[in-house]
């Protein structure tokens, strides 16, 4: 329930508390001045009882929800009070003074009567008059009773085939019918069928008749409630019996459920010729339930219309979630393919190479000068071993750098470390590859699917990235936490923040909020000139399993100064929430 209609349900239960509170001192006044009732201080405890409960139950969710009923409830208790309060204000007129003595004993056995009276008044009055038509109507029910249990079922998200056979069924028991049919839409096309013959014939049943369309649909729209005579002139093809002989063997009406320029049904209603004719309040009677009749079904359409609408979006939600699932999951499993070429390939011979040049230094090492006696030659020979040595210990320098840089490039691909110690461990080693002070503090964080450990990882380390390029010199605190519901980190730098006022996406966030949201997370930017910056995250705890239910929603970007910008690809560009 949103803020207004929760305010409006508690406004609803404290008036309800303040009509019973009104009510409870009106009687206690009352009673009290005729010199019965309870003593003051239980009066007034009476009368506080109800406010203070009205005032208490807006606090609580079934009774906001319940709380239309609840004010129904109090306006009865109000009028109920007021009636006793005048049948004691009657007594006192009768009496002509304040009872005296034995008189204010008969004082709470009157104010006990009247409350009876009261009470019972309203159920036995209409208990009365619904036997004193029942009884007019030989047992029967009137339209408007008929109407009003068409209503109570249609508001009760009665099936509508079940709905038009108790219709049916009550119209020609209660109208006293001899047959009730009802055409409503066919559910392929824009006629009317014939849905319902009450009650069914027993013998062969004749072929169902073709269904109403086009022209015939255009003229039902206007016929309101008609007769044989205007069926006969109009729809022939509805009249029973054989065409055209002129003998009606039977009373008929008919009204057309038009709603929104549309008829939406049809009731024709029967009635032996031998019967009571039909009557100007049977008529408005068959126009209410053919009014009726096509609000409830409009309602039912836009009903059914929602649901599809509702189930196409959870399927199109579902899809979307799942595509986005896919995508993320196809682009880790290529930065562990290109990990593994690069590891089992390039870097491999790179170690080779490494090998055999190492092996060749030692060799050329080992080799002793000839066995020319001129210290001249001697000495040339010498001093091209060492540049020898010395040339190939550049290489096995440049080799060896290139293996590192080759394995840096590896693993910022995809760590193994991820993989074989967690994200704790990964972490902390891009920590130390990190050109700033960081630090990585985890508390208590157990093994995830492989899924949600990469998306936070790398989150991470888009984050670590950022602080490097627009935060120089500063220290950055990573914090990973989890709880039974959610795993929770935070990127914080000490660095010279920016306004995001003015802040426009960037690719980084952008990516961040793609993967945290594939798996139900949500990433959020805060940062303000002088107080660095900090990028949070949040992952439900078993997100990384689909779930068709969940929502994914659009997200939410801020522009970026451009003169903070520093490039159209700055990972921290933007402030991007996916929520």
């Amino acid at each position: 329930m949103s803020a207004a209609p929760r305010r409006r349900a508690r406004r609803s239960l404290i008036l309800s508390g303040l009509m019973v509170t009104v009510g409870v001192t009106a009687l206690g006044v009352c009673v009290g001045l005729l010199g019965g009732g309870p003593s003051w201080p239980v009066t007034a405890a009476l009368a506080l009882g109800p406010l203070l409960l009205g005032i208490g139950a807006g606090f609580s969710a079934p009774a906001r929800r319940a709380s239309t009923l609840v004010l129904v409830g109090a306006s009865a208790w109000a009028g109920l009070a007021v009636a006793v309060c005048a049948g004691l204000i009657t007594m006192l007129l009768v009496f002509g003074r304040l009872p005296i003595g034995a008189q204010r004993v008969l004082v709470n056995p009157a104010l006990i009567a009247m409350l009876v009276v009261a009470t019972l008044a309203g159920p036995l009055g209409r208990r009365a008059g619904h036997s004193a038509r029942s009884a007019l109507n030989g047992g029967q029910r009137s339209p408007d009773e008929l109407l009003a249990d068409f209503a109570e079922r249609a508001g009760r998200g009665t099936p509508v085939d079940d709905l038009l056979r108790r219709l049916a069924e009550s119209m020609r028991r209660d109208w006293r019918l001899s047959s009730v049919q009802i055409w409503t839409g066919e559910a392929d096309g824009p006629g009317l069928a014939r849905t319902l013959v009450v009650p069914q014939p027993l013998h062969s049943p004749a072929p169902e008749p073709a269904p109403l369309q086009g022209d015939e649909l255009s003229t039902l729209e206007r016929a309101g409630v008609a007769g044989p005579g205007w069926l006969r002139l109009w729809l022939p093809r509805l009249l029973p019996g054989p065409l055209g002989t002129g003998h009606d063997t039977r009373q008929l009406r008919l009204a057309p459920a038009v709603h929104g320029g549309r008829v939406l049904a049809l009731v024709i209603i029967e009635r032996a010729l031998d019967a009571d004719t039909f009557t100007a309040a049977d008529e408005r009677a068959l126009a209410e339930v053919a009014h009726r009749l096509a609000i409830v079904l409009r309602n039912r359409a836009l009903d059914e219309a929602l649901q599809a609408t509702l189930a196409d979006l959870r399927r199109s939600n579902a899809e979307l979630q799942a595509s986005r699932t896919r995508l993320v999951n196809a682009a880790d499993a290529e930065r562990r393919r290109i990990e593994r070429d690069l590891h089992d390939g390039a870097q491999q011979h790179l170690v080779a190479l490494a090998v055999g040049l190492r092996l060749v230094r030692d060799g050329l090492q080992d080799v002793a000068p000839g066995g020319d006696t001129d210290d001249a030659a001697q000495g040339g020979d010498g001093s091209a071993a060492e540049a020898n040595l010395e040339l190939l210990d550049e290489l096995d320098h440049g080799v060896r750098e290139s293996i590192q840089a080759l394995r840096d490039l590896a693993h910022g691909i995809y760590p193994p470390l991820l993989r074989d110690a967690g994200l704790g461990e990964a972490l902390r080693a891009a920590a130390r590859r990190s050109p700033l002070a960081v630090s990585v503090q985890v508390g208590g964080l157990r093994r995830h699917p492989e899924q949600t450990e990469a998306a936070v990882y790398f989150c991470c380390l888009e984050a670590l990235q950022n602080s490097a390029k627009h935060a120089a010199g500063s220290t950055v605190t990573v914090t990973l936490e989890e709880t039974a519901e959610e795993l929770r980190f935070a990127v914080a730098d000490t660095g010279p923040g920016y306004d995001v006022g003015g802040m426009a996406a960037g690719a980084g966030l952008q990516n961040m909020a793609d993967r945290l949201g594939a798996i139900g997370g949500s990433i959020e930017l805060r940062s303000a000139a002088g107080e660095g910056t900090r990028v949070t995250g949040r992952v439900p705890l078993g997100a990384a399993t689909l779930r068709p239910s969940a929502a994914v929603t659009g997200l939410v970007t801020i522009p970026v100064d451009p003169r903070r910008a520093g490039g159209a690809d700055s990972a921290s560009n933007g402030s991007t929430m996916a929520i």
